[in-house]
């Protein structure tokens, strides 16, 4: 067994152990089991939101006026359009917090199954240091993270924590510019402009771009609450 290999290897014997009285490995799954729950609370804030967007679609479709050739109007094509995205969303969200869940019942399987994570650092390398504290920690009695480990820690929440922020805020404020303009297009379609030039209004507002810019915006938000929450196993995982 090589030098770079040793973190790995004893955190695997201390789970195959079963141990519950180191507190290294504790204070680790402890940081994991947060790390998930994170993810359920927040997922569940979202999963809430893309219920009430697809309620709230649905029965925009099923009030809207109709065309007289019976075909759809713009306002019905873009009400029905959030309803599906709201669903599909939905089922994807509901899907991730019941995985996070069953890490969070049970965190010592979730985390065995996470240590193909922590890789092989090139020796001499930082992360091979920190590496080396970490097993330090673990072969050791103590409660405190060793001051490297530590460091590494503060490093990220100096940067993670902002981050987090703002990307809320940023979601927060697309959110906003997206609701007013599909409302601002759906009220255009009802005074009697054609789809081509709703169309090309739409275009020009970024109407889709904009919903997507709101995806990536709750990823990031996802990840980087985490992150800041409980940043002492993401700090082992990836440095």
């Amino acid at each position: 067994m090589t030098d770079p290999d040793i973190l790995r290897e004893t955190l695997d014997e201390l789970l195959r152990s079963g141990t519950t009285s180191n507190p290294a490995l504790n204070s680790l799954l402890d940081d994991y089991t947060t790390y998930h729950l994170v993810l359920v609370g927040v997922g569940s804030l979202f999963l809430l939101g893309f219920v009430l967007l697809s309620i709230r679609s649905w029965t925009g479709f099923r009030r809207a006026p109709r065309a007289r050739d019976r075909r759809w109007t713009f306002e019905q094509r873009a009400y029905l359009s959030f309803a599906a995205l709201g669903g599909v969303l939905g089922a994807l969200m509901t899907v991730l917090i019941a995985a996070n869940l069953s890490s969070v019942l049970d965190p010592r399987r979730g985390f065995a199954g996470s240590l193909g994570m922590v890789g092989t650092p090139r020796p001499g390398t930082a992360t091979a240091g920190l590496h080396q504290a970490f097993t330090t920690w673990l072969q050791s009695d103590s409660a405190a993270a060793p001051q490297l480990v530590q460091r590494a820690i503060d490093d990220r929440l100096a940067w993670q924590r902002p981050k987090a922020v703002i990307c809320i805020v940023l979601l927060v404020v697309s959110v906003w510019l997206c609701v007013r303009i599909w409302r601002s297009l759906i009220v255009t379609s009802r005074v009697g402009e054609n789809g081509r030039n709703l169309t090309t209004v739409g275009r020009r507002l970024g109407r889709w771009s904009l919903v997507t810019v709101c995806f990536l915006l709750m990823l990031m938000v996802l990840g980087n609450t985490q992150a800041s929450i409980a940043p002492l196993g993401l700090t082992l995982f990836a440095g």
